[in-house]
C-alpha cells in the first residue's frame, strides 16, 4: 500500500556520502557509527538513508542522515551537519521481513503510484529504519510533484 502527502521532519541531523558496492553497506553502516562515536554525538532520531541510484551495476551513491541531540559538530569530523532536514510532498510504502526481496517490489509499487497519480518523481528514495517490540521494518519514501496541466 502506498501513502501520499508524507513527510521527513528532523532538526539536527548529521550526514555522510557513500559510493559503495551494495555488499558494502554493513561496512558503510559501521563507518557512519565509528563517526558518530568519535564526532561523541547523541543520536536523537531513526537512522535513514537516500539511495541516489538503485544498483542495477551493484554500486550504490547513498547518504546516510541521523538526528541528534548536539546543534552542531566539529569541524574535524567528516560528518556534515543541518540545522533542519524536511522534505514534503512524498509517497511512502513499507517493507517488513525478507528485505533484500520486497524492497524492490516496493520501488516498483511507488513508481506505479506515481505514474497512475501523474506525479514525477524529484528525490532519491529515503530509506527509514523503524522498529518496536513486534519487529523491524523500513519505510520507503520519495518526493513527487505534479506538473501544471495548463
Amino acid at each position: 500500500m502506498v501513502i501520499d502527502f508524507e513527510t521527513i521532519m528532523h532538526k539536527n541531523v548529521v550526514w555522510h556520502t557513500y559510493e559503495i558496492h551494495y555488499r558494502q553497506f554493513e561496512l558503510a553502516m559501521e563507518d557512519f557509527n565509528n563517526k558518530l562515536v568519535k564526532a561523541n554525538l547523541t543520536v536523537a532520531g531513526p537512522l535513514f538513508y537516500a539511495l541516489y541510484n538503485i544498483p542495477f551495476d551493484e554500486r550504490m551513491l547513498i547518504d546516510i542522515y541521523i538526528p541528534v541531540e548536539q546543534s552542531c559538530v566539529s569541524k574535524d569530523s567528516d560528518l556534515y551537519f543541518q540545522s533542519y532536514f524536511y522534505i514534503d510532498e512524498m509517497l511512502m510504502t513499507r517493507v517488513r521481513e525478507d528485505f533484500e526481496a520486497k524492497t524492490e517490489l516496493a520501488y516498483d509499487d511507488l513508481f506505479q503510484f506515481a505514474a497512475k497519480h501523474n506525479y514525477k518523481i524529484n528525490s532519491p528514495i529515503y530509506h527509514i529504519l523503524r522498529g518496536d517490540d513486534e519487529g523491524e521494518w523500513v519505510e520507503l519514501k520519495v518526493r513527487v510533484f505534479k506538473e501544471d496541466e495548463s
